[in-house]
């Protein structure tokens, strides 16, 4: 009994050790490399991080730093999806997954926007130091328990990460993926007067090009959105999709000032999808709402404006299915899958790049 009781005291006391040296730093004085000037952080009752600094480098520095603190296993989730490795973590029931955003070429697109920024703007600079801060943490700062859990190693972050969240982002809102490759396999399966049913019709105007492999068309369109489907709900990060926002001009309050409601509908996830910051240097102030590994609010607020985030649902984008011979290219793709062997594949490629 003694021993079992020195052991239960023991097993009681790592854990508050655990737990305190790993908690984020809330009050306190920290000495960080890569500061220009003295950062003052005020974290209010519910844990809203206030940066007061002078130049807008230094704050989005000390953003990067207190948002990898307080959120760096979500950072490294959804740094992942979109780059295609979530095998490295999850092992061989990521695999289908990381093919697929392989595919559509997310990695590829973020070094083809890199490729065009001008290094030298306020907004790389500030991405940067937002990167930086982040780096530092990791350098440095605690390791969150799933990274132990897991047996993941940190890695540092660079500016490409932040693209391939947004282009993650980007396929999220795109209803297409989902919708028209479902819409067309019903279409070939019953019919165009089965969609007038549901009041779905096809625009009038529009030439219908006939095709002669009905069943090919059928069984991709069904292999598209079934992909998809699956692929967002087995996603370990919440999908971006869905907003609803409106305006009201001031000329219609009783105030005589405008008034703005944005609805975005991500998610719920644990940690929440939106991380708050306030931000205040002598030439800039901004109140907002950031995603993971995002630097800059998507929505947010000042003394003189405010924005919102919404997604039209517009038709963006269309798919061909080709009657001809195609020449593609290809590109070499290799996936590490954690307690398993590589997989390699190959990827085709048309004349943007991506198929």
């Amino acid at each position: 009994m003694l021993f079992t009781g020195l052991l239960l005291g023991f097993l009681v006391i790592a854990f508050f050790l655990f737990v305190y040296f790993n908690k984020p730093d809330y009050s306190g004085k920290l000495d960080l490399n890569g500061l220009q000037e003295e950062v003052t952080v005020y974290f209010d009752e519910v844990g809203v991080p206030h940066i007061y600094a002078q130049n807008e480098t230094d704050a989005y520095f000390a953003l990067g730093y207190l948002h990898a603190q307080d959120r760096l296993w979500q950072m490294e989730l959804v740094r992942r999806v979109g780059a295609g490795r979530l095998s490295e973590v999850f092992g061989e029931s990521m695999v289908e997954t990381d093919k697929f955003f392989r595919g559509i070429g997310i990695a590829e697109a973020s070094e083809a926007s890199l490729s065009k920024i001008d290094t030298a703007s306020a907004s790389y600079l500030m991405a940067r130091a937002y990167i930086n801060g982040i780096n530092l943490f990791i350098d440095n700062g605690a390791t969150p328990v799933e990274f132990r859990l897991l047996g993941i190693k940190k890695e540092n972050y660079t500016v490409k990460d932040i693209f391939n969240v947004y282009g993650y982002m980007a396929f999220s809102f795109a209803q297409a993926h989902k919708t028209d490759p479902f819409l067309t396999g019903l279409n070939q399966k019953l019919g165009s007067a089965y969609l007038e049913d549901l009041d779905i019709k096809l625009n009038p105007g529009a030439t219908i090009i006939q095709n002669y492999h009905r069943n090919i068309v059928s069984e991709v369109a069904s292999n598209i959105s079934g992909a998809v489907n699956s692929i967002m709900e087995t996603l370990p990060v919440p999908p971006f999709i869905g907003s609803n926002s409106w305006v009201i001009g001031a000329k219609k309050t009783k105030n005589g000032k405008v008034i703005l409601a944005n609805d975005p509908h991500i998610g719920y996830s644990q940690p929440a999808v939106w991380y708050q910051s306030h931000i205040v240097t002598p030439n800039y102030e901004m109140y907002g709402f950031n995603l993971a590994l995002t630097p800059f609010p998507l929505l947010g607020h000042n003394r003189k404006y405010a924005y919102g985030l919404t997604m039209f649902q517009n038709d963006d984008i269309d798919f061909y299915l080709e009657d001809s011979l195609q020449q593609f290219g290809t590109r070499k793709e290799i996936i590490k899958v954690k307690d398993e062997d590589d997989v390699f594949f190959e990827v085709r490629t048309g004349k943007g790049g991506r198929l």
